[in-house]
């Protein structure tokens, strides 16, 4: 599925590790989708299908290995978001 580019929505934080670090990596809310920005190929769009803004998500390396597999990364499947996922199959 060339030019989606997959995004993480991370869970706000308060458990802070040694030296001050704040643990996020791990707190996934939900998985999105983003056209590629047309200047930018490897860079998303300003929002995503669903319409929130990119900025503040988080770049998930993922990319559909074959024709057929899904956008979101296999392990993240609950945490697909439904509307980006509406709006990729009626493109």
């Amino acid at each position: 599925m060339s030019g989606v580019i997959v995004l993480m929505e991370l869970e706000p934080s308060t458990e802070v590790l040694s030296g001050g670090e704040v643990d996020v990596g791990a707190r996934i809310r939900w998985v999105h989708a983003a056209p590629a920005d047309p200047e930018v190929p490897e860079d998303p769009g300003p929002l995503t299908f669903c319409g929130i803004d990119t900025g503040p998500l988080e770049r998930e390396p993922y990319v559909p290995a074959a024709p057929g597999d899904p956008w979101y990364p296999p392990s993240q499947r609950t945490r697909r978001c439904r509307a980006c996922e509406a709006a990729l199959r009626a493109r």
